[in-house]
């Protein structure tokens, strides 16, 4: 089941943010750590309505936020349909333990599934360029890489993807 996330869901995210950000070490992959995402930002997206959690027999197990908010960054970036509403999905995340079971797809056509049900076609997403998994999983989604930019201040670039639907 995926739901609107509510307060008590919060702990059980960061919890999941923190075993994520192990593993992207391990990786070698910095796009987040203990700058990004911040409990801050999750409490945010909680108030915006616009956080979502994925759970399995009782437990959170993975979480989105789903919007409209498109990094100022974006506007560099040669998208096929600029002028084009779009939904966005950001910070993604699945508990390590339960990976490669599909649901961060799952998480994913949920953001699909709510932009089709606000009437937006159109979704983008960027990624660290050092976070292969994630390329992996938006090109096997059906996404299209479309553009670099830099941000967040990271010395390596980000990778822009869109999707019609």
């Amino acid at each position: 089941m995926i739901r609107k996330a509510n307060t008590d869901d919060l702990v059980h995210i960061l919890q999941i943010v923190n075993d994520t950000i192990i593993v992207m070490k391990e990786e070698g992959n910095d796009q987040w750590n203990e700058q990004y995402p911040t409990s801050h930002i999750f409490q945010h997206d909680l108030e915006q309505g616009s956080l979502y959690v994925k759970e399995e027999d009782g437990q959170i197990v993975g979480s989105i936020t789903i919007d409209q908010h498109e990094a100022e960054e974006y506007n560099a970036i040669s998208w096929t349909y600029p002028n084009r509403g779009a939904v966005v999905f950001h910070r993604l995340c699945v508990n390590p333990t339960y990976r490669k079971g599909g649901l961060a797809t799952k998480l994913i056509q949920f953001a699909e599934n709510y932009a089709r049900s606000i009437g937006v076609q159109y979704m983008k997403i960027d990624t660290y360029s050092l976070n292969k998994k994630a390329q992996q999983l938006f090109l096997k989604n059906g996404y299209t890489k479309v553009g670099e930019m830099y941000y967040q201040g990271k010395e390596n670039r980000f990778y822009c993807y869109e999707k019609s639907l």
